[in-house]
């Protein structure tokens, strides 16, 4: 008996029959998931999406490449449909933080983080991935936002794999990695900064001008600003 969609053919062996396994798959009988990772290749991105908002639409994005017709978009999330049970390689990349007016701060923005790893999954599963968004570019003023984190999730919730955003900076003049993303689950602490979030949570202490709390006089400001 040949599995998974494979072809049978009579004769050949000592069995009677060979099974000609369908890409994805190996085995005697085609039973067995191979790494799939060196026949499909899939890179899924924002959209072209930007600011605080993720996606609303896939429009004809990923036409043409190995997941075509294989992700569906909720609120912002996509959702792909896994094709075959195999092996995959994931990489998964923070989205950067933002710059703001200080000259050549573009090149001193805090870096998201990389993190890889391989994992089984089974045929028509689906994998939620949520791809960060770069950190706003502030042209007017000096500061600017964090990057968005990548995640990718098992069903509805159990983590595959996830890869912090990058830091917002401001009036940076060399580059420093405690902007970067950590690749473990506590925040690096920044430069001249508070301490980052632990375990998973956000950063626990900030100060009431520009990080955090606003004063009534600092939305008064900003909202009288070009």
């Amino acid at each position: 008996m040949c599995y998974n969609n494979a072809t049978c053919l009579v004769g050949f062996t000592d069995k009677g029959y060979k099974c000609v396994c369908p890409p994805g798959y190996t085995g005697d009988h085609c039973e067995k998931g191979k790494s799939y990772f060196a026949l499909f290749n899939a890179v899924f991105t924002n959209l072209n999406a930007s600011g605080r908002f993720g996606p609303t639409t896939l429009s004809s994005h990923y036409t043409g490449q190995d997941h075509d017709g294989q992700v569906t978009l909720s609120s912002g999330i996509q959702q792909w449909t896994v094709p075959y049970t195999g092996d995959y390689r994931i990489e998964a990349i923070g989205a950067a933080g933002g710059y703001d007016k200080l000259n050549n701060s573009a090149q001193y923005r805090g870096r998201g983080a990389r993190i890889i790893g391989t994992f089984s999954l089974n045929k028509s599963e689906v994998i939620q991935i949520l791809i960060g968004q770069e950190g706003g570019i502030n042209k007017v003023d000096y500061s600017s936002g964090g990057g968005g984190g990548t995640f990718v999730v098992r069903g509805a919730n159990k983590s595959l794999i996830i890869a912090g955003g990058g830091g917002g900076i401001k009036k940076l003049k060399s580059r420093h990695s405690g902007c970067d993303a950590s690749s473990n689950s506590s925040g690096n602490p920044g430069y001249r900064s508070w301490s980052g979030g632990s375990n998973g949570h956000g950063a626990q202490i900030a100060d009431t001008g520009r990080s955090g709390n606003l004063k009534q006089d600092d939305f008064l400001d900003s909202s009288s600003s070009p």
